[in-house]
């Protein structure tokens, strides 16, 4: 195989693999995503009415974008076995890894235009959109990934964490001197910025492997996890912790019995993979904000929110080991116990967004109390309960 084809092969594997994915996703719940999309439109003009005269735009815009930008990732196509057969052609790599990072520049540039034309009623408040404005917010995500590149290099955590921050405060000051169409500070900033990198990148040093396919795997996860949401992916490795006090306060809470077992393993699941608790996490502190930003209208995004937490947390079902169904429980005491774990988890995100609620503005009403529990309810019995097939799958080889 000839070594300059390796990148464009490899990017075509992966391409293709994951237009199997998402032409099914696509044919599938495009109305959700329209639905969903219809919502958020609704819900951000509601936040743009509501963010207070004294935070400017601009510094709104910049969170967004730096935000934004943090969460890239090279793409290179690397994989473990390049360690053992590429590793000795280094040197002949140039190319592969010039085209990674203007792959991952173009990428970037794509998301982030996207963004904008989402954030398009803020930019129109803020700065005219032209030319010059498009360089150099390109000169700004090109920066990002170099930004990115170089932290293979780094050699302990403080090195890591002033790098971090080194990153998030040039791109925010760099965003922000942009919008505020302050030329003179936003091109001094870029061209120390820049002369940095050319000093940092310029020594010679090897390629950091190990960090190359790390950064590969965390972007194809990023993938996996996003289209899991809609159908099961085999083999999808998962981070967890241990989590202590609340595995402690998830045993005394739920009952010791037969009938609880398999309550108790999902709720341990649950509690332990980052994954699924990190979504639950998330989802409530957005809705408490909604809550609190917008109290007369923010119970409709609370369904959302509901909606939302117990769509992507079926797929837990599938996490257990097969010898864990070994256990003499029925099939249907298994599923009708994966349905009682996801109605408990809906149930106590809406209370904890109800109080929200009522705490902001002590007149909470009923109604939406009654809504909101009927339609866990019925999201719970006439939507998940369809979903429920409890199996090992995950864990397959």
């Amino acid at each position: 195989m000839d070594i300059k084809t390796v990148w464009n092969i490899r990017a075509q594997e992966f391409y293709r693999k994951m237009f199997r994915y998402y032409s099914i996703i696509g044919a599938n719940v495009v109305y959700f995503f329209l639905v969903i999309g219809s919502i958020f439109v609704y819900y951000f003009n509601l936040f743009l009415e509501w963010i207070p005269p004294q935070i400017s735009v601009e510094v709104i815009l910049s969170l967004f974008i730096t935000f934004f930008l943090m969460r890239t990732n090279i793409r290179t196509f690397v994989k473990r076995a390049d360690i053992l057969f590429l590793l000795a052609l280094e040197v002949k790599l140039k190319s592969y890894f010039i085209k990674s990072l203007v792959y991952s520049f173009v990428i970037d540039v794509i998301k982030l235009l996207s963004l904008m034309t989402v954030l398009l009623f803020l930019f129109v408040h803020t700065t005219n959109i032209n030319l010059p404005i498009f360089i150099l917010i390109g000169g700004i995500v090109f920066y990002n990934v170099l930004m990115k590149w170089t932290e293979q290099w780094l050699e302990n955590h403080v090195q890591f964490v002033l790098h971090r921050l080194n990153r998030v405060f040039s791109i925010y000051l760099m965003c922000y001197f942009l919008f505020k169409n302050d030329w003179i500070f936003e091109l001094v900033l870029m061209s120390v910025n820049f002369a940095y990198l050319i000093y940092f990148i310029g020594k010679k040093r090897t390629l950091n492997w190990e960090w190359l396919i790390a950064e590969e795997e965390s972007a194809l996860l990023r993938n996996f996890k996003f289209i899991n949401i809609f159908m099961d992916v085999p083999n999808l490795n998962r981070s967890f912790r241990n989590r202590r006090l609340l595995t402690m306060i998830v045993k005394r809470c739920i009952p010791y019995s037969q009938s609880n077992t398999f309550v108790y393993l999902y709720s341990h699941l649950f509690v332990r993979y980052n994954d699924y608790f990190y979504l639950f996490l998330r989802l409530t502190v957005i809705g408490i904000f909604v809550n609190y930003a917008m109290p007369t209208s923010g119970w409709i995004f609370t369904l959302l929110i509901l909606f939302a937490t117990g769509f992507q947390v079926i797929p837990l079902q599938h996490e257990i080991k097969e010898s864990v169904l070994l256990y003499p429980i029925s099939k249907a005491q298994m599923n009708d116990s994966f349905l009682k774990f996801v109605l408990v988890i809906l149930y106590s995100q809406f209370f904890i967004l109800y109080f929200a609620q009522f705490i902001h503005t002590s007149t909470a009403e009923i109604s939406y109390f009654v809504i909101g529990s009927l339609f866990v309810y019925l999201f719970g019995y006439f939507f998940v309960s369809k979903r429920v097939n409890v199996s090992g799958s995950a864990f397959k080889e």
